[in-house]
């Protein structure tokens, strides 16, 4: 083998292996440009708390069937129009077995957007009277939103959830 050869074939070498460690070296970058996204990124996320109440599904259910079982009617709803600073009314109606308003309850709850349901937002219903509870609670993102409440104070826990979809700003 001459000089010329010895040369071209030292290129060749470290051509291809220049090209090997390239591309391992591009596969550990796309994987960890892919960790970070799946761990950072909040519009990956699971339903809250999923894990906990399907190991306490019995207890669980009992709550979102206890008004029906104690003929109470629980009513939520969200306004339709947020004001200029993206908050809707959220108003809970509750009355008893025998139709008459319920006040003195405690009602919290949760709210999440469902495209960052990572991101829950605590809440609390206050009672202004005749049954009704009421809160101002942020929602200025359009989408389909989650608000789930727990009444607690009547005779077991009851918990009420709706869906709503809310326009944008």
């Amino acid at each position: 083998m001459n000089a010329t050869e010895l040369q071209a074939e030292r290129r060749a070498k470290r051509f291809w292996v220049t090209l090997v460690v390239v591309l391992l070296g591009l596969q550990l970058v796309i994987g960890g440009i892919s960790i970070h996204l799946a761990t950072s990124d909040p519009t990956v996320a699971v339903i809250p708390d999923y894990h906990q109440a399907s190991l306490n599904w019995d207890a669980a259910k009992a709550q979102r069937s206890a008004a029906e079982r104690l003929g109470w009617k629980l009513r939520l709803s969200a306004a339709e129009i947020a004001d200029e600073n993206g908050f809707r009314a959220v108003e809970l109606q509750v009355e008893n077995a025998t139709g008459e308003p319920v006040d003195e309850l405690q009602v919290a709850g949760q709210l999440y957007r469902h495209a960052r349901a990572g991101e829950l937002t605590p809440i609390s219903l206050k009672s202004v009277g005749n049954g009704r509870y009421l809160t101002m609670a942020p929602m200025q993102a359009s989408g389909l939103w989650q608000i789930e409440v727990t009444v607690d104070g009547a005779s077991e826990p009851m918990r009420k959830s709706i869906t709503i979809t809310a326009a944008g700003e």
